[in-house]
């Protein structure tokens, strides 16, 4: 037999944490709904034997599914997986709207270890985004191929890696020096 008073209790829970989402602004969730085909959000749902919490990529896979015997920790973890998930998604807007450059790399084992091989880099313009790849030091060709436009698109297709703003340098001194050792700076 459900005890009233467990269960007033968890629907408590329940509307307190979907205060707090919409207080904050979160979005990019399914709340006990299925999320078959959904893509890019984080989902709780209830089971036969407790409550699972995931998210699901750019193509709508399942990703860190994690279950739970109580309802109070799924939601805790819920509410932290769609905060950490805002917070990345508003990252990259920020870095989108401010027309920071994005730099990918590609890398080639060589006696094993990863050496980089080609350095790409994203430009936002007022006529939208422009891919190049480094030619030579301060020299950069577009990439018309689309190599990086297809590695952003289809991340888990791709042999690119996002690399942060200090990376570059590193990558433009082996090429003047015409030596190439692994990062130490990703």
């Amino acid at each position: 037999m459900i005890d009233p008073r467990n269960e007033r209790a968890r629907a408590q829970q329940r509307e307190e944490t979907l205060v707090t989402i919409r207080a904050e602004g979160l979005g990019g969730y399914r709340w006990f709904e299925d999320a078959t085909n959904a893509t890019d959000i984080v989902a709780i749902q209830r089971t036969e034997i407790g409550w699972v919490v995931f998210a699901t990529d750019e193509r709508a896979t399942v990703q860190g599914r994690r279950e739970f015997t109580a309802e109070e920790p799924a939601l805790e973890h819920f509410l932290s997986r769609l905060r950490s998930s805002n917070s990345v998604a508003a990252w990259r807007e920020k870095v989108r709207r401010e027309n920071a450059p994005r730099y990918f790399v590609r890398e080639l084992r060589v006696d094993g270890q990863l050496i980089p091989a080609r350095l790409f880099r994203r430009r936002e313009t007022d006529l939208g985004p422009v891919d190049e790849f480094l030619v030579d030091v301060g020299r950069w060709a577009p990439d018309t191929r689309g190599v990086l436009d297809h590695g952003i698109r289809f991340p888990l297709e791709s042999d690119l890696e996002e690399i942060s703003d200090a990376a570059p340098s590193e990558i433009s001194a082996m090429v003047a020096r015409r030596e190439y050792i692994p990062l130490t700076r990703r």
